[in-house]
C-alpha cells in the first residue's frame, strides 16, 4: 500500500463550498480508490479547517503561514496566488515558502513518493528530495509553464524524478516536452464521475418554466486571462442568447462558476439590459458540477483537454470549442466530435448555437462520439488510478 503526499496551492473543501483546484481532488481519489493512503498539504485560507478528512484514506492538512491568521491574504478561494496584487500579499510569500517546505518535510517523513501539483509546488519539495530522499513526481501546468521563468521551470524538472505528460496531443504540451528535459510519464487526464444522477434543484427548479428546452451549460471560471488569451465566449454567449429569444428558440443557458467581480457584474448587466432574466441563469460554483452536466444538451467553457472539457466529454456532451491555438493539434474536428467557433465571432456562435437548437440528434451524436474518441486520453478515477499507482511503484523501486 502507497502513502502519497500531494503538495498543492489549490484544494477543494467539501465542507465550506470551496471548489479550487477540483482536478487535483480527482486525482487523490483516483489513488485512494485503488488502495493508497493519501495525504494533501495546502494553504489555509479564511474558514478553511486546518485538518480535514475527506476520504477514508484522504486527509487534507491546511498549513498557516502567517500569525494572527486572521491576517492571512495571500491565498483567497477563486483567486489564483498569481493573481494577487497586494502589497500585503506580497510581504507574506517569504513565510508562506518557508512553512509549505517545513510542512512538506514533515508530512514527508510518512510518503513514499511526492506528487507536487505546479512547478513551483515542486520547487518547494525538493528539500525533502535533498534531506530525506524522497521521490517527487510532478505535474506542471498552464499558468507556471506561462509565468515561471524557463531557467527555473528548467531547473526543477531536471531535480525531479518524474514529469507527468497527461495533455495529450496539445501544441502547447508537444512544445513543453520539447523545451524541458525531465523523465515524462505518459498517462491519462483522471476524471472523477461523482454525478449523482438526479437534476440539481436549482436547475431543476428553472427548468420547470419552460417545456423541454435546449439547455446550454458554461462551466469555468470568470477570467480576465481566459477571455483575453483564450478567446471564451464567457460575454458573447449572454450577447448570442438575445438573438436566440429574437428566434424564439426553446433554450435555457447556465452558468456554473464563479471569479472577477467585473466580469461578473458585467454579465449580469447584459442580463438585465437584454431582458434574459427567463432565458440566462448564473448558478454560481459548485462542487458536484458533473450533476449539472449530466442534464445538460451543450457545453460550453471547455479548452482543449482541461478540466472543463474532460466533464463534458465523459458524459457525452457536445461542446463548443474555439478555433485557434489552444485546440490546434488536438482530436477536436468541427462537426465530428466538437463544434468549433471562430474566435470572438459572435454572428458565427449564434450560427452554430441555432443549428445545435435545431439539431439535437446531430448535437448529441457529436457527444457520443467525442466520448468514444476521447477515452484514450480522459479516464475515470478507477482505470486511471491504477495507472498512476503503476508509474509511482516504478519510480521508486530501488529507493
Amino acid at each position: 500500500m502507497m502513502n502519497i503526499l500531494i503538495t498543492t496551492f489549490s484544494f477543494p473543501s467539501l465542507t465550506n463550498g470551496i471548489y479550487d483546484g477540483k482536478f487535483v481532488l480527482a486525482e487523490a481519489i483516483a489513488y485512494a480508490n485503488n488502495g493508497a493512503n493519501v495525504r494533501v498539504v495546502t494553504p489555509h485560507y479564511a474558514g478553511g479547517k486546518i485538518k480535514e478528512k475527506i476520504h477514508d484514506r484522504i486527509t487534507v492538512y491546511r498549513f498557516r503561514y502567517f500569525f494572527p491568521t486572521s491576517r492571512q491574504v495571500l491565498k483567497q478561494p477563486g483567486t489564483p496566488i498569481y493573481n494577487q496584487r497586494r502589497f500585503t500579499a506580497f510581504a507574506q510569500l517569504p513565510f508562506f515558502f518557508l512553512i509549505f517546505i517545513v510542512s512538506v518535510l514533515k508530512h514527508a517523513l510518512w510518503a513514499d513518493i511526492i506528487h507536487a501539483q505546479w512547478t513551483v509546488s515542486a520547487l518547494l519539495c525538493l528539500p525533502a528530495k535533498w534531506l530525506l530522499g524522497k521521490k517527487i513526481v510532478l505535474t506542471a501546468r498552464g499558468s507556471d509553464l506561462r509565468l515561471v521563468p524557463d531557467w527555473l521551470n528548467r531547473l526543477i524538472h531536471y531535480q525531479v524524478d518524474g514529469a507527468i505528460d497527461c495533455f495529450g496531443p496539445q501544441a502547447w504540451n508537444n512544445a513543453y516536452k520539447k523545451k524541458f528535459s525531465a523523465n515524462f510519464i505518459s498517462l491519462p487526464l483522471v476524471v472523477y464521475d461523482d454525478a449523482s444522477r438526479s437534476m440539481p434543484e436549482d436547475m431543476k427548479k428553472h427548468l420547470s418554466r419552460k417545456s423541454h428546452p435546449f439547455v446550454i451549460l458554461y462551466v469555468g471560471r470568470f477570467d480576465k486571462i481566459k477571455l483575453k488569451e483564450n478567446k471564451l465566449p464567457l460575454l458573447d454567449l449572454i450577447h448570442s442568447s438575445k438573438g436566440l429569444r429574437e428566434k424564439k428558440l426553446n433554450f435555457q443557458v447556465f452558468y456554473v462558476g464563479d471569479g472577477d467581480s467585473g466580469i461578473t457584474e458585467e454579465m449580469l448587466r447584459l442580463i438585465d439590459v437584454y431582458g434574459l432574466h427567463g432565458d440566462v441563469t448564473l448558478l454560481g460554483p459548485k462542487i458536484n458540477v458533473l450533476d449539472y452536466v449530466s442534464f445538460c444538451h451543450l457545453g460550453v467553457g471547455g479548452i482543449a483537454f482541461n478540466a472543463v472539457s474532460q466533464e463534458f466529454a465523459i458524459r457525452a456532451k457536445p461542446q463548443i470549442l474555439v478555433e485557434g491555438e489552444n485546440n490546434a493539434d488536438t482530436p477536436w474536428r468541427h462537426g465530428v466530435n466538437a463544434i468549433m467557433i471562430k474566435p470572438g465571432n459572435r454572428e458565427d456562435l449564434s450560427e452554430k448555437l441555432d443549428w445545435a437548437i435545431c439539431n439535437r440528434k446531430k448535437s448529441k451524436g457529436i457527444g457520443e462520439k467525442a466520448k468514444r474518441e476521447m477515452s484514450k486520453f480522459i479516464m475515470d478515477s478507477e482505470s486511471a488510478g491504477r495507472l498512476y499507482l503503476e508509474a509511482f511503484r516504478n519510480l521508486t523501486i530501488g529507493m
